[in-house]
């Protein structure tokens, strides 16, 4: 008999700690997707503010904002062409498009702080 209690309750506490992995797997998954409309707000935002700290210069800026300006224009023929959604293919292209964006930006605001540094 208290064989089977040991084994029973070794069996519980296997299940037990199986099902908490499996509840923290599943809490840490169930962050919100950044989506590429919530991509492009974010990146013009920045643009703005490197505007207006001065990372950014008048000239950097517009040139990042055409950017921006390409993209969403590449987003909406995409979207024309496949019963306005963006196919998987597209959405690659456009995050590929984004993140070059981003590090462009990042580029010309660390070249301002390495050219003036306090």
């Amino acid at each position: 008999m208290n064989f089977t209690k040991a084994a029973s309750f070794c069996l519980s506490l296997i299940m037990a700690t199986g099902m908490s992995a499996l509840v923290s797997v599943t809490d840490a998954s169930a962050k919100p997707k950044v989506t590429i409309t919530m991509r492009i707000e974010r990146l013009s935002a920045k643009i703005s503010k490197g505007q207006k700290s001065k990372e950014l210069t008048l000239k950097e800026a517009d040139h990042l904002r055409e950017d921006i300006s390409d993209i969403n224009a590449r987003i909406e023929k995409a979207k024309e062409k496949n019963g306005g959604k963006l196919s998987y293919a597209d959405q690659n292209k456009i995050e590929k498009d984004l993140n070059k964006v981003s590090l462009k930006i990042t580029k010309n605001s660390l070249n301002k702080r390495t050219a003036n540094p306090d």
